[in-house]
């Protein structure tokens, strides 16, 4: 025993060094994480607050009333062309932007280039482009997280949690949703669970999601009163799970295929301008289809658009997600697949009253976006945890959102032939 003990002692300064290390890089990644939030959200407010003569904007706080018809398509379309511009430019004289998939993995995330197409995805929703903006969080953090785990001497394993942390800890401090920023690393980003990684990642999501609050706030993205589940609102949850999971394996089949055929070069300085003053013209008429898709995600929860109008907007907010993520822009698909998911519920919950009253419209619009956003992302745990948090409903709709989740997965299956292993098609594959 005594002869072991010099050799043990080494080992135990290594190990309590490495956790140290670890310690202090866990928590600057968050503190980071949370400023680069910041540093977007301010962008998004001051632009929207600019533009539309809103504090907080028309399309973060569920306004969508343009003072005169004319500016959603000057605004949007001008939006397609600065985003045009400033894509042309940074693909033609920048560096390599990497996806968070790859930063994740070890490849080298530019600081100007990925600073500048994170500043015109958020600048472009901001303007009312028909795209999510959660990419840009969770690219920029990633990108600060990269950077940050070099100056501590970690091996790759610890590297590659802490980026992929970083990147989950994006998206939770921009909608303020801790946990489900957590599962967003571990689920999709490593794929595989480990005790360390679930410390890492939790960490700091609430680092970044506490720095994130001057700009952010602390309530939820949605409000919603109290919540009552039924026998009839547990039945509509298992039949509309299958219809969400058809509708969003569709989404995200059609929004790949498009972003193969992205026009590059000079094409983009002409498609995407067209494209988003195509959905700015759109917007004039249904302005709820603008945006990330919280206005539209309001309405359908809040109930107070008539059903066809909801199954109309539902599906203009479909075709414009989509064909502008085709026309060459970056962005995600989150908000839009919550959206899609709540106006769709929101309708059906019209039509299920006169089957089977009873069953609360909020709580199945609720269910719907979850089974829809669950089959969009192929991330079932990290859409249910979304949807509770944006929604702040707690264990309420645990059981029908489980039975729609379920149903909307095993759809998903059967329509799309794939395995349910984790992916992110919200990061459309860049040119």
């Amino acid at each position: 025993m005594t002869a072991a003990t010099p050799t043990l002692l080494p080992s135990r300064r290594r190990g309590l060094g490495t956790l140290v290390r670890l310690g202090l890089a866990t928590l600057i990644v968050g503190v980071a994480t949370g400023l680069a939030v910041l540093l977007l959200v301010f962008i998004v407010h001051s632009l929207e607050h600019l533009v539309w003569g809103h504090e907080e904007g028309p399309f973060l706080d569920g306004l969508a009333s343009p003072a005169v018809w004319w500016l959603p398509i000057a605004t949007v379309g001008g939006a397609g062309v600065v985003a045009a511009v400033g894509w042309y430019l940074l693909r033609r004289f920048g560096r390599k932007l990497a996806t968070v998939e790859q930063g994740v993995d070890g490849a080298r995330m530019p600081w100007w280039e990925t600073l500048a197409d994170t500043v015109i995805q958020v600048g472009s929703v901001a303007m009312g482009a028909s795209i999510g903006k959660e990419v840009a969080p969770r690219e920029l953090s990633a990108m600060a997280g990269s950077k940050i785990v070099r100056w501590f001497r970690l091996d790759a394993r610890w590297r590659r949690i802490l980026i992929a942390s970083a990147a989950g800890a994006g998206l939770a401090a921009v909608y303020n949703v801790p946990l489900a920023g957590a599962l967003f690393a571990v689920e999709i980003l490593l794929a595989q669970f480990s005790v360390g990684a679930a410390v890492v990642a939790l960490t700091v999501s609430a680092i970044a999601t506490l720095v994130a609050r001057p700009l952010v706030g602390d309530g939820s993205l949605y409000s919603v009163g109290s919540l009552e589940v039924n026998a009839s609102l547990v039945v509509a949850a298992v039949l509309i799970g299958p219809l969400m999971g058809w509708g969003a394996t569709s989404f995200a089949t059609i929004t790949k295929k498009l972003s193969r055929f992205r026009p590059h070069g000079w094409k983009l300085l002409v498609v995407l301008p067209l494209t988003f003053t195509a959905v700015g013209a759109l917007g004039a008429a249904f302005p709820l289809i603008l945006g990330n898709g919280r206005a539209l995600a309001t309405a359908g929860f809040d109930l107070s658009q008539p059903a066809l109008l909801l199954i109309a907007l539902a599906v203009l907010k479909y075709v414009a997600t989509t064909v502008s993520l085709g026309s060459g822009a970056i962005g995600g698909t989150l908000q839009p697949s919550v959206a899609i998911g709540a106006a769709l519920g929101a309708a059906a919950a019209a039509g299920w009253a006169f089957v089977w009253p009873g069953a609360d419209g909020t709580a199945l619009a609720i269910v719907a976006a979850s089974a829809f956003l669950a089959s969009n992302m192929r991330a079932p745990f990290t859409a249910i945890a979304l949807i509770i948090e944006f929604t702040n409903t707690g264990l309420t709709l645990l059981l029908p959102i489980f039975l729609a989740v379920a149903g909307s997965l095993v759809a998903s299956k059967l329509t799309s032939r794939e395995s349910l292993r984790p992916f992110a098609p919200m990061d459309p594959a860049r040119p």
